[in-house]
């Protein structure tokens, strides 16, 4: 009976290992194991890690799963991803579940009116960018986050450079109605809108560099409110207009901000003698300490009774 005993805790014990060996997350190589970037996600499964060597990928990528797609090489642009298609995103996200995908150490390319990342996916599912670079053509956007939610951290974007006939669909990062975004410590240059909602479920800002671009942060409020925005200790220079602010939101906190040498506006709200350019605004503004030299441009005045007490540091 004892020998039976053991024999049925043996078999158990086999089948618990071997099941945790089917279950443990694998490290996917390309081109080493897999011949491509798409042939590497076809075989893999949720916590999975993909290692990309150094080169030029020229790929459409669909990510279902959530895995980590990671670049090898010792700096992003050692690992460069182009849409094969232009007119497709170089990479979809696309999590029907709640789950989480982490793009790390990779080059995006988002070709003259394309899309580097596309988000879209369930509410509870979130993309985690992790030092990136995203090099944008004219009309064409770095991320595009259409639904969930995208977490960007420590990613440069680049446009093509700012004059007055760039279209204004030009943009680092944009977040559609109902999605969601957090972007920290990430340096923006030469768009039209370096970061842009529509819209969002939700928009945070924080410790981030943005300069010449026709709008730094752009609230574009044209279909949906915004439940919350949260602007915090960011710096802004160059910019024609630092901050814009449009349509409804809920509460807008915009705290210890710098916005230096813009040359139509440090920060508008379209209210009173400032309507124009968008829905009129309406919600509550929070915050202290911000630093705006340029107040003789702030749209509408800072006695307007818009800005909180302690507004301006």
């Amino acid at each position: 009976m004892r020998s039976r005993g053991i024999l049925v805790c043996f078999a158990v014990a086999s089948l618990c290992s071997g099941a945790a060996v089917l279950c443990a997350a694998r490290t996917l190589g390309v081109p080493g194991d897999y011949a491509s970037i798409g042939a590497a996600l076809a075989a893999a499964a949720a916590g999975d890690e993909i290692v990309l060597a150094p080169g030029e990928y020229a790929e459409n990528l669909i990510i279902t799963a959530g895995v980590v797609l990671r670049g090898g090489g010792p700096d992003p642009s050692s690992s460069t991803l182009a849409a094969a298609d232009p007119g497709t995103p170089t990479a979809d996200v696309s999590l029907l579940d709640a789950g989480e995908v982490r793009l790390e150490n990779l080059r995006f390319v988002a070709a003259e009116s394309g899309i580097g990342l596309a988000v879209d996916g369930a509410a509870e599912a979130a993309v985690r960018v992790v030092g990136c670079l995203f090099t944008v053509g004219v009309e064409a956007i770095g991320i595009a986050v259409q639904n969930g939610m995208a977490i960007v951290e420590t990613s440069v974007f680049r446009g093509p450079d700012v004059t007055p006939q760039v279209p204004v669909q030009t943009a680092g990062i944009l977040v559609g109605a109902g999605a969601a975004a957090v972007i920290r410590n990430c340096d923006f240059a030469y768009f039209a809108d370096a970061v842009a909602t529509t819209g969002g479920a939700s928009l945070a800002v924080e410790a981030s560099s943005v300069g010449y671009s026709l709008v730094g942060i752009a609230i574009r409020n044209q279909f949906s409110d915004l439940t919350a925005i949260g602007l915090i200790s960011n710096q802004l220079y160059g910019c024609a207009t630092g901050i814009f602010l449009s349509g409804s939101v809920s509460i807008a906190t915009i705290q210890a901000n710098t916005i230096l040498d813009c040359s139509l506006a440090p920060l508008r709200a379209t209210t009173g003698t400032c309507l124009g350019g968008g829905e009129p605004f309406s919600g509550a503004i929070l915050g202290t300490g911000n630093v705006l030299p340029q107040l003789d441009l702030l749209c509408p005045e800072e006695g307007s009774g818009l800005w909180p007490e302690g507004f301006f540091g």
